[in-house]
């Protein structure tokens, strides 16, 4: 670390570079957080956390959506204080009892507007004046953020499982009980277009981050499928999984009964930031990548392995997730398995890089939401099946400030009795001076 800081004073990396490295090397740091920077304890009061929005203008408002039909509204810039805490405190982590929790500035009360548990929630992209929320009642409601209201409802007549927002033609589009994806207009208030073609429930939609005109979709077949909204046969190709090298034609892709991306049902589904690469998630426990700009069509399945340590089981839209582009060096994945382990992958070659486990009484449990936080912050949050929001973010090896002062003052407390005890010293002993002089007892050397 001293030699990057030396670097980047003397001008050899720039600015950059040295953030780039920094944010890279928190990703293996990473660990829950115990006294601050946390959510209060059982925040939803043990209903799942089926979805969480964090908004990327400020990224200071957290919006969070629970199976009891509740909705809360978080402020991530603001703390309040809960306790007191020492230095002895800081050296044994209490994750059950924290110091200080971000703020709920609003809450939607259960039943309120939702009559079922809320599936899908998201921040309209440029405006956080608006978002919007789907749930199992089969309705999707726009919010006026400020009035903490309902500024207009969709019935689609069938439980929504997911669903995604493009502002720059103002649709959403929308997963549900139903073979078909609707395409929900905000301009005219109605539904726009429906793309058929699944054959069974569809379970995630996701827009391409760079052409507002693709969507990507996985059903419950099995399936992928990539559509153009824009043609009248919307389908452009659907992703096959034996389908591993550009040389391999596919003729009839469209035409074929089955062509399968996933040998059980895709329940996640995200794009790359420049929209290149589409990662798929199924319940067959595997993540599989695929090259979305090969010379020919279909893309192809690029075979990279995730190992086997995930489980995936669950029908419900499991948050995959990817840290922001420019913001390390190599691309991450975050996954969230069944067996309540959170996996932090390499996506160039599916290397694992961090394996969380959750901390507390309540250790146990899946999670069901993610959100990233701000670049360069190695900072994401999580919904768990219980009622939680747990805060992950690097723990770096730091000197604390309290530690030289205390080191210091055993130092020349040895020196007067005489006694050879050195910054070198074995740090049992240390740990036991530093120990004495924090309880305000006498410090006897030769008793250490």
């Amino acid at each position: 670390m001293q030699s990057l800081i030396n670097d980047r004073k003397v001008g050899q990396i720039s600015p950059g570079e040295f953030c780039r490295t920094l944010t890279e090397s928190g990703y293996s740091a990473l660990a829950q957080n115990c006294f601050q920077n946390v959510f209060p304890i059982n925040c939803h009061n043990n209903a799942a956390v089926n979805s969480l929005s964090l908004e990327t203008q400020d990224f200071q408002f957290l919006l969070s959506g629970c199976a009891d039909s509740s909705i809360k509204l978080w402020d991530l810039h603001f703390q309040e204080q809960l306790s007191s805490q020492n230095d002895v405190d800081d050296e044994l982590p209490d994750y059950d009892n924290p110091v200080r929790v971000f703020k709920n500035i609003a809450t939607v009360p259960r039943k309120s507007y939702h009559d079922f548990g809320v599936s899908c929630i998201q921040w309209w992209p440029v405006d956080t004046g608006m978002f919007v929320s789907g749930s199992f009642d089969h309705t999707i409601k726009v919010w006026d953020t400020n009035e903490l209201s309902v500024a207009y409802e969709f019935n689609l007549n069938n439980r929504v499982y997911s669903f995604d927002t493009n502002y720059e033609n103002t649709l959403i589009a929308t997963a549900s009980d139903q073979p078909f994806i609707r395409l929900l207009d905000l301009r005219s208030a109605s539904s726009a277009h429906t793309l058929t073609g699944h054959k069974e429930k569809t379970l995630c939609v996701k827009w391409h981050p760079r052409n507002p005109n693709l969507l990507a979709s996985g059903g419950f077949d099995g399936e992928v499928k990539v559509w153009d909204i824009r043609r009248s046969t919307a389908c452009l190709c659907r992703l096959d999984m034996l389908r591993t090298s550009s040389s391999v034609q596919a003729k009839g892709n469209l035409s074929r009964d089955s062509v399968k991306a996933h040998s059980a049902p895709v329940n996640g589904l995200v794009w790359d930031p420049l929209g290149t690469t589409l990662f798929s998630a199924g319940n067959d426990d595997r993540i599989r990548v695929w090259d979305m700009l090969s010379f020919t069509y279909p893309p192809v399945n690029k075979l990279t392995s995730f190992g086997p340590l995930m489980r995936n089981k669950y029908l419900q839209t499991i948050p995959i997730t990817l840290n922001y582009r420019y913001e390390s060096e190599l691309q991450h994945l975050i996954f969230p398995s069944d067996n309540s382990d959170i996996f932090v992958f390499r996506t160039i070659d599916g290397k694992l890089v961090k394996r969380l486990n959750r901390k507390g009484s309540k250790n146990i449990g899946r999670t069901c939401s993610i959100a990233m936080g701000a670049p360069f912050s190695n900072r994401f949050y999580c919904g768990t099946i219980d009622g939680e929001i747990l805060a992950f973010s690097p723990i770096l090896n730091t000197v604390k400030k309290s530690d030289i002062i205390d080191q210091t003052y055993v130092l020349h407390q040895a020196q007067i009795h005489g006694a050879s005890l050195s910054v070198g010293s074995d740090d049992e002993l240390i740990k036991k001076a530093r120990l004495a002089v924090k309880s305000g007892n006498s410090l006897d050397i030769d008793k250490l």
